[in-house]
Parts: C-alpha cells; sequence; structure tokens
C-alpha cells in the first residue's frame, strides 16, 4: 500500500501490509512521529513490511522535507525492534544521535532522524493513533505512558479516600494531585504542603493551625493547611519526611476528619481529600520503624507511581513545547526548536525527570533569546548536553539485512531478477534460494 503523507493527517494511523484498528488489535511495533522542525510530525506508523521513506510520491511514507532525498531510508520489521537502512541519501539516516552504514537494527525507544523529523521506535504504533494529543492543557502532558495514570484518576477522582502519589523525583507527581482535584469537581481549594520544608516544632501548627498566644510568637490564630483546603484536595509532599509524632496525628485526622488546632479544646470538622506524594521508598521504611504502619496502610490503598521521562522519552517535544509556552513572556525569546537541538533533548537520559526538562527548556529558549536566534539549537542547551551522542546501533541481523537488500534492489530494479543478481553479486541460484527463504516474490515489484 502506497500512502502519501505530503498533506498528512497529524491524528491518523497509517499502517504498512496489515490495519490495525479497534475489530483487529494486534500489538505491532513501529514508528511514531513526535517532531518535525517545520510543522505537525507525520502519523503513527505500523511496520509489517518494508516501509521506504522519502521525499518523493513514491515512497510509502512521503516527507514533505527538502533535507530528505527521495528514497531516504527503508524500515523493516525486526524482533521487538526495526531495522534500519539508508538508501544512499544525501544527508543521511541517523539511529540515536549517529549516522548509520548499511542496515542497523533499532530497539524499541530509539531515535530514528530522517531530515527535520524524528521518529521513536514503539512496541505499539496502534496505541499512538491519536498522538500527538490534540491539547497541550496541563497538568497531565503525555501520550499514551500517562494512560494508565489519566484511567486511574478518573476512577479514583470522586471518591475521598486518601491517595498515595509516588514515583522519582521530579516526575510530576503534584501534576497528578492537581489532575486528581479538578477531575473530582470538589468546590475547595488545591492546596499543597512540602511536608520536608517544614520545621519540626511547626509542623502541627501548619498542618492543624493554632490560637493566638498558643506558643511563642503566636500572636495571632492560624487556620493550618486542613482548614484551608477545606472542600479542596491537601496534597502532603514529600510525606515520608513527616515527624513520627506528626504522623499519629495525621492518621486520627484520616480516620475521624476532625482537627484540632494547637492550644484548642475543641475540634473541627473538615471535608478534605488527601493525596500524599513521595520519592522514597515507604514500605522499606516501614520496615526500618521510621515510618508508621498504620498510616502506610491507610494512604496506599489508592496508588498512582509516575513514569520517569526515560520511560516516555516520546513526550520530550510535547512537554518542551508545552514549556516554551512560559517562556513566551520573554520578549523575542524563540519556542520552536531546531531537529538537530530536540534530537539531543531525546537522546538524553533525564535523570531529573519533568523537572530537569523544564529548567533546560527555560533556559535554552533565555540562551537563544539573547542570542537573538529564530529557534532553539544545539548550542542554546546546557554545556555537556549538547554534545552528547548515544552509543553506536547494533548491525543488524545478516538475514534481516539480507531480506532488506533484496527487497530494496527489487524495488528499485521493479523486479528484475537479472539486474538484482548483478547489483548484489549473486549467483542466480543463490538469489532464487534467498527469495523462496525469505518468501519474496519478484513479481510484486513489477509495474502494473
Amino acid at each position: 500500500m502506497s500512502a502519501h503523507m505530503a498533506g498528512w493527517d497529524a491524528e491518523a494511523t497509517m499502517t504498512i501490509n496489515q490495519p490495525v484498528g479497534p475489530a483487529e488489535r494486534k500489538v505491532v511495533t513501529g514508528l511514531v512521529g513526535v517532531f518535525f522542525e517545520d510543522g505537525s510530525p507525520p502519523p503513527a506508523v505500523a511496520v509489517t513490511g518494508e516501509l521506504t521513506i522519502g521525499r518523493a510520491e513514491t515512497a510509502q511514507l512521503t516527507l514533505p522535507d527538502g533535507n530528505v532525498s527521495r528514497e531516504h531510508a527503508a524500515v523493516r520489521p525486526g524482533s521487538g525492534s526495526v531495522v534500519v537502512q539508508d538508501l544512499g541519501s544525501r544527508n543521511g539516516t541517523h539511529v540515536d544521535g549517529n549516522r548509520i552504514e548499511g542496515a542497523v537494527t533499532a530497539p524499541v525507544n530509539s531515535t530514528i532522524r530522517v531530515g527535520k523529523t524524528l521518529f521513536r521506535v514503539v512496541a505499539d504504533a496502534a496505541a499512538y493513533r491519536d498522538y500527538p494529543p490534540r491539547s497541550l492543557a496541563g497538568p497531565l502532558v503525555g501520550g499514551p505512558a500517562l494512560n494508565d495514570i489519566r484511567r486511574a484518576i478518573a476512577q479514583l477522582a470522586q471518591g475521598k479516600s486518601p491517595v498515595l502519589v509516588d514515583g522519582e523525583t521530579g516526575t510530576g507527581k503534584e501534576c497528578a494531585a492537581e489532575a486528581i482535584h479538578l477531575a473530582s469537581g470538589r468546590s475547595g481549594r488545591f492546596i499543597t504542603l512540602n511536608c520536608a520544608a517544614i520545621p519540626a516544632e511547626l509542623v502541627e501548627s501548619e498542618l492543624f493551625g493554632h490560637v493566638k498566644g498558643a506558643f511563642s510568637g503566636s500572636d495571632k490564630a492560624r487556620d493550618g493547611m486542613f482548614r484551608t483546603a477545606a472542600g479542596g484536595t491537601l496534597l502532603l509532599d514529600e510525606i515520608g519526611d513527616l515527624p513520627s509524632y506528626a504522623q499519629a496525628k495525621l492518621l486520627r485526622v484520616l480516620e475521624s476528619g476532625e482537627v484540632r488546632p494547637v492550644g484548642e479544646d475543641r475540634t473541627d470538622i473538615v471535608d478534605v481529600r488527601v493525596v500524599a506524594a513521595t520519592n522514597r521508598n515507604l514500605a522499606e521504611m516501614v520496615d526500618a520503624g521510621t515510618f508508621r504502619a498504620d498510616l502506610f496502610h491507610r494512604i496506599v490503598a489508592h496508588r498512582i507511581t509516575m513514569p520517569p521521562v526515560l520511560e516516555r522519552i516520546e513526550d520530550v517535544p510535547l512537554l518542551a513545547q508545552y514549556f516554551t509556552a512560559e517562556s513566551s513572556a520573554l520578549p523575542d525569546a524563540p519556542t520552536a526548536f531546531s531537529a538537530d537541538a530536540m534530537e539531543r533533548l531525546l537522546n538524553w537520559r533525564w535523570p531529573g525527570n519533568v523537572r530537569e526538562l523544564r529548567h533546560v527548556v527555560l533556559a535554552a529558549a533565555t540562551t537563544a533569546q539573547a542570542a537573538k536566534a529564530d529557534h532553539i539549537l544545539p548550542e542554546h542547551l546546557p554545556s555537556g548536553m549538547a554534545q552528547a551522542q548515544s552509543a553506536p546501533p547494533p548491525a543488524a541481523d545478516p538475514d534481516v539485512e539480507l531480506r532488506t537488500q533484496l527487497t530494496t534492489a527489487l524495488r528499485l530494479r521493479e523486479g528484475n531478477v537479472s539486474q538484482v543478481s548483478r547489483d548484489l553479486s549473486m549467483r542466480r541460484p543463490a538469489l532464487y534460494e534467498a527469495l523462496k527463504r525469505f518468501d519474496i516474490d519478484p513479481t510484486t515489484f513489477r509495474k502494473r
């Protein structure tokens, strides 16, 4: 099947040789376009046979890009991967930042660059049929990697039980908590409290409030976070840093809904949805005796784990676009990346996750603004990242490479076996044997 994508629909999923849809849901490795410097990236592609990429209309995936050769690259299915072969292009084909020669294996989560277009190899191309999302509205920005989290939020939002959001630092736990609040429809406010930032002697007052004169320096009464968040949601960030005595008081509030301000005899009943967040292993803290087991079991019943950026690298361009909107307040700051710069971002490992990405994007936009650049370029990225390069991809399996060579030659020679034999320096009996082994019919390459 030939599909000309010069006017591609960014929300379509193109499938080569095999339909992928609701009626036939087969998991197929493929490519998803995550970035195109001059507009929307191409749609997802399920790679079930040879897929040619180029500028020519005869290519199965046509890229409207002057940096792309007419027949630029070929992609074939591999085992949990795709096999990529450059077809003698002028500007080369890159896998994970390296220009390739011949055919190489690109495993799932690899980045492939053709001209100004960047693809990611994904395990399930059909999951990306609506990628990129139509809207970048927060608080959760991303594609299918966040679908389980979105479903969990939809299921939990209307309840009142506590929710634990965990994950590595910088993964967006506060964004998930805010999404829970927004989906809940609660009329009160979304309040956040960083438990690690509160002096131990002020934790109780910060949480539950105090009356005037309750302790030295308390010259006026304070509501505390629970009463401030009444009718809404209270995020207790870094709950693992809450002192043990405050953990006991928090447990009582979760069980009864009663809040007693410091220095007050009476209690107030508050309606607050509590979301706890941490990057620490609370179960290990329970075993070590530094976190109360009863509080742990009270908050862990509903749990959401945020994935690190490394597990959803395909979302980096979306997140970068979202963060450059913040930099638009800077006069003349560019909000678009060059393909070179975005390729570096996709090949970075992001130990600081979304928080690190945000800082890098805003810093790069500021640097590009000072340089009066139209795009954010590699030299505007932090030192080290601008020069980052992954290890070269492994060479393809010999059988897979031979099959790619055969189909490419047959396509170029329009099924003429004699010419293919000369092109590949193969005796015709050996060529016919290989065609039979790979179940390739030369007549299917002839013009009709």
